[in-house]
């Protein structure tokens, strides 16, 4: 194989990453999706306008990592095509008539008629042309459609949007939003924008459609590489703005491996300052737009339909932090992770981000039915101390590998307290709720339901029903955090004042308390639980921990990002043919004019007279330099 083939094999091991990227964004509203999405959409690399590190005089290694992901990035920077989540909420909404429009802002949303007539023309114009667009996007008729289908969507949707927008927020600076967010869920719960009506098809209603623009966009560029085959080919970069409900993540993530869902956070201060800045809108009306996208308590077809940030920050693989101080950072560390993407294990994790997936990692091992949780406890130089994760104490049995049919009569005795075992009221409780029809194990259709599935339960939920309580104190698990501390005084205590706590949830109050007791300095979380541990008991007294919100990638995203795809020494060698053997260039010389008189047909002994007067030869010249 030439060297140049070599060489053009290693650039088609990466090429085919370049060629689709879906990134879905999530965060809460004013967090800063939008502006992610503006960045990675941005057409030229100089257009960034970052400064360009200083080869020649870094600080520490991460200076060094900038240095090297800004020269890889200014060579292969590539803009993503955006495609806005609201821009195809609004598609739904024109499915049906003005009248139906103006009747369901007045019912819900208590907008008057008469506000709304100067969209009329406007709205009746677009509601005739979605009818024609939609039959071209659910069916593939000529490539000349399919410009006009993205056209549609991604152009022209996106200024009516802006325009309803506009109108909307005249009567009420949250009338937008809150509309946008009931749409949504309507959609997934009927398929339709003004009916709830709950049916499972339409769950993934909306991530569908969105799925249909995307092989449209994808279909255009394979196109236009067809077209034009000498130049360098189109890629399909696509940026999703934005994911609020869990299940739509996880229908890209099903089917594409090249989707990554970028959660975008900043804390509440910053956030609160950000919108009343930008959307004028009081405390109050805040307070009602994070209720809705982070609720305490769903129940049925909410979970499937409705909003729900917390899940899909669960659920995501890089965390982003966006502050409102701009110091480059945000952009530095979206190039980072397209540099990942593109090229994986061109720089190695962070401290941090190797600690967070350990705690990452640990959490499968819980047991817990309502939240695996897992923690970890380092050093103040990262040197991992112990692991834990939320589960029952060692010996006693997960709630996972519990059932409830194995009580009264009970069949597994091991696997339960004593006060299930014999407590009256609760075995009063137990058997009331087993003798409920709709989870009768006895009846075909409960069996067919379940498919096999094992009936456990969550004994607080079961404690807190009788007493008609919300007490946490019943859980039967230790906190992750919890459990970590423990395991240190159990198999022998080591310093941990200074040092770090990982954690995939903040800590509770309970938990922050312990926390705070042994002197940690610092505290890595990636979902802050609802509690005031942040603001009542770590933000108190004089060795206050430093809260810190995760930054970085994990899970799937960590593994993917930070494996090379082939050794960095050999991908170097092979695009370079670099080769460090030492080789004796004479013999090498004298093996090559040997091999070619043998090729002539000439006889040993004139070889080996031939040889001889070479060695003169050299003997000669090298007296000459001497």
């Amino acid at each position: 194989m030439s060297e140049n083939n070599v060489s053009n094999a290693v650039d088609m091991l990466f090429d085919e990453r370049k060629n689709f990227i879906i990134i879905g964004l999530t965060g809460r509203t004013g967090s800063g999706c939008s502006k992610v999405a503006k960045i990675l959409s941005t057409e030229k690399f100089v257009d960034l306008e970052l400064n360009k590190s200083d080869s020649t005089k870094f600080k520490d290694n991460n200076e060094r990592k900038d240095s090297i992901v800004y020269k890889y990035m200014e060579k292969n920077w590539r803009k993503f095509q955006t495609i806005e989540i609201r821009n195809v909420i609004t598609s739904f909404i024109l499915e049906n008539n003005f009248v139906e429009f103006k009747e369901y802002m007045f019912d819900k949303h208590k907008v008057p008629v008469g506000i709304l007539d100067i969209l009329e023309e406007e709205y009746n114009e677009k509601h005739n042309k979605i009818i024609e667009i939609n039959k071209k996007l659910y069916k593939k008729e000529s490539e000349s459609n399919e410009q006009n289908v993205s056209d549609f969507y991604i152009k022209e949707l996106s200024i009516y949007t802006q325009r309803l927008r506009q109108e909307l927020n005249k009567y009420n600076e949250t009338t937008y939003t809150l509309l946008y967010q009931d749409i949504a869920n309507n959609i997934r719960s009927s398929g339709n924008a003004f009916s709830r009506n709950f049916d499972p098809d339409n769950i993934f209603k909306l991530s569908d459609r969105t799925n249909h623009i995307i092989k449209i966009l994808r279909a255009i560029n394979n196109n236009s590489n067809k077209e034009n085959p000498q130049k360098e080919g189109k890629s399909t970069l696509i940026v999703i703005d934005a994911f609020r409900n869990p299940y739509e993540a996880t229908f890209f993530k099903d089917r594409y491996s090249a989707f990554y869902l970028f959660s975008v956070n900043c804390n509440s201060v910053d956030r609160e300052k950000r919108i009343v800045k930008d959307k004028n809108l009081s405390p109050e009306q805040i307070k009602e737009i994070d209720n809705r996208e982070y609720p305490e308590n769903q129940e049925g077809e909410e979970i499937f339909s409705h909003q729900n940030i917390e899940k899909c920050n669960e659920l995501s693989d890089v965390y982003l932090y966006n502050p409102n101080s701009y110091n480059q950072q945000l952009e530095k560390d979206i190039l980072k992770y397209i540099s990942l993407i593109l090229h994986p294990g061109i720089i190695s994790p962070t401290h941090i981000e190797r600690c967070m997936q350990i705690a990452y990692n640990a959490k499968v091992n819980s047991g817990c039915i309502s939240r695996q949780v897992g923690a970890i406890v380092t050093g103040e130089n990262f040197n991992i101390k112990s692991i834990g994760w939320n589960d029952v104490p060692q010996g006693q049995v997960p709630c996972n590998l519990k059932n409830l049919l194995n009580l009264y009569p009970v069949k597994d005795e091991k696997a339960f307290s004593k006060y299930e075992l014999e407590n009256g009221e609760f075995k009063d409780y137990v058997k009331s709720i087993r003798a409920n029809p709709e989870i009768d194990i006895k009846k075909v259709e409960v069996k067919n339901k379940l498919k096999g599935r094992t009936i456990s339960y969550c004994f607080k939920d079961i404690y807190n029903g009788i007493k008609n309580d919300k007490n946490q104190v019943h859980t039967r698990s230790l906190h992750a955090e919890e459990n970590a501390f423990l395991q240190i005084s159990k198999y022998g205590g080591v310093k941990l004042k200074d040092g770090c706590l990982f954690t995939t949830a903040s800590p509770c109050e309970l938990c922050a308390k312990k926390a705070y007791q042994i002197g940690v300095k610092k505290i890595y979380y990636i979902d802050l639980y609802p509690g005031i541990s942040g603001s009542h008991i770590l933000n108190n007294g004089d060795k206050r921990p430093d809260l810190i919100l995760f930054n970085g990638a994990i899970g799937r995203a960590y593994t993917q990002f930070y494996t090379p795809i082939l050794p960095y020494k050999d991908e170097i060698y092979m695009l370079l043919n670099l080769n460090f053997k030492y080789v004796n260039m004479l013999e090498d010389s004298m093996e090559k004019i040997v091999r070619n008189l043998f090729e002539q047909g000439l006889t040993i002994e004139n070889i080996s007279k031939a040889v001889e007067i070479c060695k003169q030869d050299i003997e000669m010249i090298v007296n000459k330099v001497i």
